[in-house]
């Protein structure tokens, strides 16, 4: 049996949740916020399902620090869901924490793994550059607009790009597949922060909430992936 065949249930109905989420958001954007009533039925199922995968498919090596960096993830998600009428932005901090705090959790996660760093090659840093050089370009185009949360955003920004320069830590410490999707997924999810903060504080765009949901998922489905694989 292959992991897809052993695995199939949970790719059907996480997928079914996405596809049925992503498909709320489309259709209170395009047509009316009657609508937002499937994102908030799916959109807090997402995670939870997520982390009951992980914990189902590595029974013997659950990584703890990831269970609660998922968690964190999904109070982020469910404060951003939390309409804010008054625009104090109070849920908009919130839900920047929690993911901050999920950030820390799996840099915290992909050290440990690393143990001592006997697998690390020191030719891993030009894996690492690209997220510093991306950090350098989005920080100071997006503060210009961030205002009192500019400090904030600013943290933000540097922890997950340390998130995704951990992921070159776990370089050869297991299998190549592994490492490549943990490392596209630290990419994604660092994308996906991006276009949230372009469409929160620079410009509101088309769809960008189906375009951030998306990316936002795929990064951590990639993540949960590459961790089982590795």
């Amino acid at each position: 049996m292959t992991w897809f065949d052993a695995n199939i249930e949970f790719i059907s109905i996480f997928g079914a949740i996405v596809l049925f989420h992503l498909l709320g958001e489309f259709l209170s954007e395009k047509y009316d916020l009657k609508y937002l009533w499937i994102r908030y039925i799916t959109k807090p199922l997402i995670i939870p399902f997520l982390i009951l995968f992980y914990i189902s498919s590595n029974e013997l090596t659950v990584n703890w620090w990831v269970v609660t960096a998922l968690l964190w993830g999904f109070l982020g998600d469910v404060f951003l869901m939390i309409p804010d009428p008054e625009k104090k932005d109070l849920w908009l901090r919130a839900g920047l924490i929690s993911f901050l705090f999920g950030h820390v959790l799996y840099i915290i996660a992909f050290i440990i793994m690393a143990q001592d760093f006997s697998h690390f090659q020191w030719w891993s840093i030009f894996l690492a550059v690209p997220f510093v050089i991306c950090a350098a370009i989005v920080q100071p185009k997006l503060t210009k607009h961030t205002g009192d949360m500019t400090i904030a955003v600013t943290v933000y920004i540097f922890v997950i790009t340390f998130m995704g320069i951990s992921t070159t830590f776990l370089l050869n410490l297991g299998t190549v597949t592994g490492f490549i999707l943990l490392y596209i997924g630290a990419w994604v999810f660092l994308i996906s922060d991006i276009l949230n903060g372009i469409g929160r504080f620079v410009v509101q765009f088309k769809y960008e909430r189906i375009i951030t949901m998306f990316t936002y998922v795929v990064g951590q489905l990639l993540i949960v992936l590459g961790l089982t694989f590795l």
